[in-house]
């Protein structure tokens, strides 16, 4: 996983899938949202769909995912040197 852009109101976040290991960037906005269990604070994650086996791909601390994109995944094919 590797977050871009935190700095500004729109980040990006680029990983892959949880269940297919598609690579996906998705843009978010907005500070964690906070909610309580058990009279006890607790950070409410988004769910980001996989668009190509739609499952949850991933949970985000951000209130909002305001795009996903499937893109070549960066981390599909790692070859040690030598090889």
């Amino acid at each position: 996983m590797q977050f871009l852009d935190c700095d500004k109101p729109v980040g990006r976040v680029i990983f892959e899938c949880w269940h297919c290991k598609q690579g996906i960037v998705s843009e978010f906005s907005g500070e964690p949202a906070m909610g309580k269990y058990k009279e006890r604070p607790l950070v409410v994650l988004a769910k980001v769909q996989c668009p190509s086996c739609s499952e949850t791909a991933i949970r985000l601390n951000s209130p909002e995912v305001l795009s996903t994109t499937v893109i070549a995944s960066p981390w599909g094919e790692i070859k040690l040197r030598g090889e």
